[in-house]
Order: C-alpha cells, then sequence, then structure tokens
C-alpha cells in the first residue's frame, strides 16, 4: 500500500496517506477521550473521589478540564518548535508515548484524586503534541485540493474521542463497573492507539503532493512573524479564541447546564447523549463542509464559514429556549453541524492566509488561542455560579461576533 500512488495534477499522491491519517485520528481520539472523561458523570466522580458539597466537587472536576487547556496554552509554542526540530513523526509520537505512560498510570491508581491530577498533567503535556498536528498530516500527504477534507478528518478525531467519553463512561457505570477499572480500560486502548502511530505513521512521502517549492516552509520564527502580518490570520486566531473557548466551555458544563435548564428532568446518561448527538453532527458537518470548500471552484473559504456559523448560532439561541430533551437534541444538532463542522474549514483558511507558514504552526497558534479562550470562558462562567443561562446567553453572544469578524476577512488564495 505504501508504494501505491495516483496522479494528481502533475503530482503524485500516495495511498499510504491513509494509513498515516487514521493511526494519528486513533491518538488524537484517544487523547480527546481521556479528556472527556468526567464530562457526562461530575457528579459520581466528584462523590467517589470524596468530596462533600457539590460547589467543592465540580470546580475540582472542572479543575481537570483546565489543567488539559492550560498544557495547550503553555505547551503550544514548544510543540511547534518540536514539529519543525524533530519532524512530524518524532514530536507526534512523544506526545502518543506520553499518553500511553499517563493512561495507564491512571488506570492502576485511579482511585487516588492526587494521581489522577498528576497524572493529567502528563495528558497536558501530551495533548499539544498531538492536536496541533493535523495541518501537517494534510500538508505534508495530501494535494490542495484535499487538505480541508484531510484537516476535517483530523478534527474528526477530536469529537470522536469526546463523543465516547460522553456517552460510554455513564454507561459503563451503569453497568457496574467502577471509576478506577473505566479509567484502566481507557489506559490500555490509549497504549494501543500509540502503539498503532508508532508502527504505521511516517514522516512524510516520497515525494510531496504538490509543487516542490509550495511544500517549502519557513522556519518557526519567520513563518511566526509572516502569520503575525496578515490580517486573515489574525482575525482566524481571535474567532478561534471565541468559538474553541464556547466549545470547551459548553462540554466542560455539559451536565450541570442541562441538568439545571431541564429542572433535573434529563440524567447525567440524557446529557451525555445529547452531546454526543452534537459531537456526531459536526463530525458529519465537518466532513461535508469541508468537502464543499474544498471542491469549490472559486477555491472560497469565507462564505460557507459564514453561513454555517449564522445558522449555528440560532441553534445555540435555540438551545437556550427549549427546556426539554427533544428541543436540545435538535437545537444542539444545528449547532454541531454548522458552527462545530465549520472548524476544519477557518483552521484551513488561517494556514492559507499565513501561508509559507507551516500549518503545525498556524494551526497551533489556533490551537493555543481556543484554549485561552476555553480558559477565560470557564473563569468567567465561575463568576455565574448556577446561572447557567446568563453563561449560555454570554456564549451565543460571543458566537455572533465571531459572524461579524469573519465577514471582514477576505478571501485567500494560494498562487
Amino acid at each position: 500500500m505504501e508504494h501505491s500512488e495516483i496522479e494528481s495534477g502533475s503530482y503524485k499522491v500516495y495511498g499510504y496517506r491513509y494509513v498515516v491519517l487514521g493511526s494519528y485520528l486513533l491518538i488524537t481520539a484517544m487523547i480527546q477521550l481521556l479528556w472527556a472523561t468526567f464530562f457526562s458523570i461530575t457528579t459520581d466522580a466528584w462523590r467517589y473521589y470524596g468530596f462533600t458539597s457539590a460547589a467543592e466537587g465540580e470546580n475540582a472536576i472542572s479543575m481537570l478540564s483546565i489543567i488539559f487547556m492550560a498544557g495547550m496554552i503553555i505547551l503550544s509554542v514548544p510543540s511547534m518548535i518540536a514539529f519543525e526540530k524533530w519532524g512530524f513523526k518524532k514530536a507526534v509520537g512523544f506526545g502518543a508515548a506520553l499518553m500511553a505512560v499517563c493512561g495507564l498510570l491512571r488506570g492502576f491508581f485511579g482511585s487516588n484524586f492526587t494521581v489522577v491530577i498528576a497524572m493529567t498533567v502528563g495528558f497536558a503535556i501530551a495533548q499539544p503534541f498531538i492536536l496541533n498536528a493535523p495541518g501537517l498530516v494534510a500538508g505534508k500527504w495530501f494535494p490542495e485540493s484535499e487538505r480541508a477534507t484531510a484537516n476535517s478528518v483530523g478534527l474528526l478525531a477530536n469529537y470522536l474521542g469526546m463523543g465516547i467519553g460522553l456517552l460510554l463512561t455513564p454507561i459503563l457505570l451503569e453497568g457496574g463497573m467502577t471509576i478506577q477499572t473505566m479509567l484502566l480500560v481507557y489506559g490500555i486502548a490509549a497504549a494501543v492507539a500509540a502503539a498503532i502511530f508508532l508502527i504505521f505513521a511516517k514522516e512524510k512521502p516520497p515525494t510531496p503532493p504538490c509543487a516542490e517549492e509550495d511544500a517549502q516552509r519557513a522556519d518557526f520564527k519567520e513563518g511566526f512573524k509572516i502569520a503575525m502580518r496578515r490580517k486573515n490570520f489574525l482575525i482566524s486566531l481571535i474567532v478561534f479564541f471565541f468559538l474553541l473557548g464556547v466549545f470547551n466551555t459548553f462540554f466542560t458544563m455539559i451536565e450541570p447546564i442541562i441538568s439545571s435548564m431541564t429542572g433535573g428532568s434529563v440524567d447525567a446518561t440524557g446529557a451525555g447523549i445529547v452531546g454526543v448527538a452534537i459531537l456526531l453532527a459536526g463530525i458529519v458537518g465537518s466532513l461535508v463542509i469541508a468537502t464543499f470548500s474544498d471542491k469549490d471552484k472559486r477555491h472560497r473559504r469565507l462564505p460557507y464559514v459564514i453561513v454555517c456559523n449564522i445558522v449555528g448560532t440560532i441553534g445555540l439561541v435555540l438551545f437556550m429556549l427549549f427546556n426539554g430533551f427533544p428541543g436540545m437534541l435538535a437545537s444542539g444538532l444545528l449547532y454541531g453541524f454548522f458552527t462545530i463542522g465549520s472548524a476544519p474549514v477557518i483552521l484551513t483558511f488561517a494556514a492559507e492566509a499565513a501561508y509559507p507558514t507551516s500549518e503545525g504552526t498556524s494551526e497551533g497558534f489556533l490551537m493555543f488561542a481556543g484554549n485561552v479562550g476555553g480558559v477565560v470562558l470557564l473563569g468567567i462562567s465561575a463568576l455565574f455560579g448556577a446561572n447557567h443561562y446568563s453563561i449560555m446567553i454570554l456564549m451565543a453572544v460571543i458566537s455572533a461576533l465571531c459572524i461579524l469578524l469573519m465577514a471582514m476577512a477576505k478571501e485567500t488564495k494560494l498562487q
């Protein structure tokens, strides 16, 4: 399969690119599953670890999510430098190996909350080396006509891993499994995914999938300077700060938000189902929207991003207005398909705007900004206390602001 190749224009693209992408998808899904482990069982988790009040317990479990985001904030730049110095395989392989070790240790000692915190720090270190790399896979292995789609498949794994964590965790607990046993199962799965990546992933194809000059990228320092001078990239950076910040905040608090807004009529499993449905809609939306954008004869990105985020923001507003499971599910699907589904196109738009900056650098900065947004919004949300309705209003307003910002950008076309 490695030597299977097809012509794309006058350049060769190799069938092995799907193996590389698939192995990367596995570890991306796993690191997100490890992050989302407690999202839909927040109450069960803080009780298991011995906290006596809901406020203290929720803050403790939310801290685990914040640690993940803090890792992205602190280590995004080092990870981007590592991509340049070590290459894709070694840098991402480091993250995969660290994820596997910490996953197993969290499983073996998962009844101790201090150990859980320590292993979460390990996950947070590994995360940027994994999640900041979808653009590298797309840029090194895929032709321009497939890059937004490849990016969408890379991000698809984010949603898939979160979805599994949201839905599978409460099902396992309801089936009689303890939290520690569940953590061990996840740790073993993480080790298997890491092994597959380390065995099958390769740095780059024998020949680039584009013109040699187009395959060249500026080094990190020069690429950073170039990106910071591009208006479209700066707009994308701000948009991702808000959009990913809303996304991280929403899913970190999904159980208490839904429980509060439905008066407790929707339990943890119901909240998990809503969350998984939103993520599945995001997965489908990512593939559909990115494909339309890639196949656009005028190579446009912005119209898809703007229209999709208008519809997605309407879905977020409707989510507040419906206080029952069916309405929240339907409106959540709108938000998931259109807003979450547009993320790969935004990443591709930013990478094209920042060219010849490396895709790993441009996407790393967007992920960095998004995680800063998540920490900031979670901090602001804590000021609202149990007023989850006000938190949702804030997120809807921020989403509307992102539409205005994207309307200020202009199309970028690589020559």
